[in-house]
């Protein structure tokens, strides 16, 4: 607002001088927003602004010892391209991004497709692309020194080649500092890189405490929307909308704190929460606490809750599930135990759904395998129906609703 104000000043300034006979028959009127293109490694600290828009060819990195600012209102923009050609932006170990948005002006990544500038009439919302694009450019890959569990004390990030050594994530530095990550919104993201292999809208690796993360948006990706590989960045204030596979992802033992987010599924979205143990001997302890999960209740789609794998270990707590199917599940797989989980406070909203009944029509919601393979291990599991005026709690396979 202030450099429109600032603009019209200029205008009005150069009209009443021409008016008057006076003024400078050089005087020209402000610059129009400059577009920068950036590829490979950035060499030294420089500084993103918000009079101009950015374009990433190919994968974009903050290098070790280098710092990239980037000024609330600055659109990103990046080129199509597919597996080796896929563009992404990589804060590797020990580089740092200052992303500072502020709500007002939000940081925005995004396709080259995108007509989304600062100036833009919608801005900071839609202009040509709304959430049924997808996969249009890679995503936001974020990386360090924290401890994860894994074969090695580092490993290399999913959707990087081998070869290339700013892939690398983890440590033993939980304190770890990659910068201020805030106001961010990722919009279109996770191209193909390979056979079943996308990049995520936000990937955090080994990212430590040190690091500043909250208020970021990911919209229309089509792998999942923010995943969690080790550290202990505390994160909050995290928005998924219409991702096309998981919402929130955690893996290598995650050791953080999750508050205040919020998923909305589409037609192609999978879980809400996909969440695994340790690979190796390091346990840490995740947390989710604060949550709304909107589900797309569809029979034909049956996106599910929530999907705990191989020995997950920590707490979920204050989750508000809506608007899933009679076909969704909240499921802890067989081979992890619910001695390592806790979950209180969850509340299953199944008010849309139809009232237990003889039909072809009526719910027959399942909570797979809390009282089938983890008899004995289930006195951490507390939830409850939202409102059984529709569906009630004798449509869930083995369930009763309080403690287990």
């Amino acid at each position: 607002m202030k450099r429109n104000y600032l603009n019209l000043l200029c205008i009005l300034t150069l009209t009443v001088l021409v008016a008057c006979g006076g003024g400078d028959d050089n005087t020209t009127p402000p610059e129009p927003t400059v577009t920068t293109t950036y590829s490979g490694v950035i060499t030294e600290n420089t500084t993103w602004t918000s009079d101009n828009v950015y374009t990433l060819d190919g994968r974009v990195v903050v290098p070790n010892g280098v710092e990239l600012t980037i000024e609330a209102g600055t659109v990103i923009k990046a080129n199509a391209g597919q597996e080796a050609n896929a563009c992404a932006f990589i804060v590797a170990r020990g580089g740092k991004v200052f992303a500072n948005g502020t709500a007002a002006q939000p940081i925005i990544f995004t396709s080259s497709a995108d007509e989304i500038t600062n100036d833009h009439t919608s801005y900071p919302g839609f202009a040509n692309l709304d959430p049924s694009y997808k996969g249009l450019w890679g995503g936001v890959i974020i990386l360090g020194n924290a401890g994860i569990s894994a074969d090695a004390e580092a490993v290399q990030i999913e959707g990087i080649p081998a070869d290339d050594a700013n892939g690398l994530y983890g440590g033993s530095d939980d304190a770890d500092n990659s910068g201020v990550f805030k106001y961010v919104q990722i919009r279109h993201g996770g191209t193909l890189l390979g056979e079943g292999n996308e990049i995520n809208g936000l990937t955090l690796g080994g990212v430590g405490t040190g690091t500043e993360i909250h208020h970021v948006e990911v919209v229309a990706n089509v792998d999942d929307g923010i995943e969690f590989f080790g550290g202990s960045v505390n994160a909050s204030h995290l928005a998924v909308h219409s991702q096309g596979d998981d919402a929130f992802d955690i893996d290598q033992s995650y050791n953080g704190t999750i508050t205040n987010i919020v998923g909305i599924a589409d037609s192609e979205s999978d879980h809400a929460f996909e969440i695994d143990g340790p690979e190796g001997s390091w346990d840490g302890l995740f947390t989710i606490d604060g949550a709304t999960m909107m589900g797309y209740n569809d029979e034909t789609i049956n996106g599910e809750y929530a999907d705990f794998r191989k020995e997950a270990m920590g707490s979920m707590s204050n989750v508000l599930f809506h608007n899933f199917s009679c076909g969704s599940d909240f499921e802890i797989d067989g081979g992890s135990s619910t001695a390592n989980l806790t979950f209180t406070g969850l509340v299953f909203d199944v008010s849309h759904l139809p009232a237990t009944d003889a039909s072809e029509n009526a719910c027959n919601l399942t909570i797979e395998d809390i009282c089938d393979d983890q008899t004995g291990n289930n006195t951490n599991f507390n939830a409850t129906l939202g409102n059984s005026g529709g569906a009630d709690k004798s449509q869930f396979s083995g369930w009763t609703a309080g403690t287990y």
